[in-house]
């Protein structure tokens, strides 16, 4: 129904992940460049297989008749690798990542990644990236169902943290609770693309975080001058109401069409 109104074009969305499948042919078309901060003299290519997966939710292309369809179909999407084949990674590629996300004029990041402490150095980055417009959004974390177990870097101010939601729009176990949980989005048995040309069934608030940054591209394409505080304020005010606490959906489940038609 948010398509009537925007599919995302023109938007640019980095996903901070393991890169992105460049050849993937239902990717290929919407990736408009990045970066691998592992080792710039490589492509940003996906080695790990959950960069594809997060990529395929925000912008999978609609309309060519295989696979999958993005939330945000027509986004451009800059693939910034900061994660290894492993999945993991080291604080100075993101710092990196997020600096190069500033100097490319990238209107949305996602952090489908997560860790259980602070990193001064990288909340630096979050902070330079949120004052030069950038509106970031990070994976809630995986280690519930305990009280304040939002990870970093979601947990910061700056960022809109995103836990998962199953099928019958219940809090998946596993998602993260902290007062930090802005806002909620399907996590559980994703399907999507991967590496290798390929797709996958994926669970995780990493696929969670996606989908909301994939409605937040197609309310850009309406609106582009928004703030990142002006954003989160949207996102949280058309949150269609879900059972559970604040700490465990926040909001409630992202909305998309009422997020793109809000004034």
């Amino acid at each position: 129904m948010a398509w009537a109104t925007s599919t995302a074009t023109g938007v640019k969305v980095a996903i901070l992940d393991t890169g992105i499948d460049l050849d993937h042919p239902d990717l290929g078309a919407n990736v408009k460049g990045g970066i691998n901060t592992i080792n710039p003299r490589k492509e940003p290519d996906d080695d790990n297989g959950h960069g594809s997966h997060v990529a395929g939710i925000v912008a999978a292309v609609r309309g060519n008749g295989i696979g999958v369809i993005g939330v945000g179909p027509s986004a451009s999407l800059y693939a910034v690798k900061v994660l290894g084949a492993s999945g993991s990674g080291y604080a100075s590629d993101i710092i990196e990542g997020l600096d190069w996300c500033i100097q490319n004029g990238i209107k949305v990041v996602n952090m489908s990644f997560g860790a259980s402490s602070d990193n001064q150095s990288i909340h630096d980055a979050v902070i330079r990236a949120y004052n030069a417009g950038i509106i970031m959004v990070a994976a809630a974390g995986n280690s519930g169902p305990g009280s304040d177990t939002v990870s970093y870097p979601a947990k910061y101010n700056e960022v809109i943290a995103v836990a998962a939601t199953d099928s019958n729009d219940a809090v998946a176990p596993w998602s993260s609770r902290g007062p930090e949980v802005d806002i909620a989005a399907p996590g559980v048995n994703i399907y999507s693309t991967y590496k290798n040309a390929g797709y996958a069934t994926m669970s995780g608030t990493s696929m969670a975080a996606p989908h909301v940054t994939g409605a937040i591209a197609l309310k850009l394409q309406v609106n582009p001058l928004l703030s990142p505080d002006a954003m989160r304020s949207l996102v949280v005010g058309t949150a269609e109401p879900i059972l559970g606490a604040p700490e465990e959906v926040g909001a409630g489940l992202i909305d998309a069409e009422a997020l793109v038609n809000a004034q």
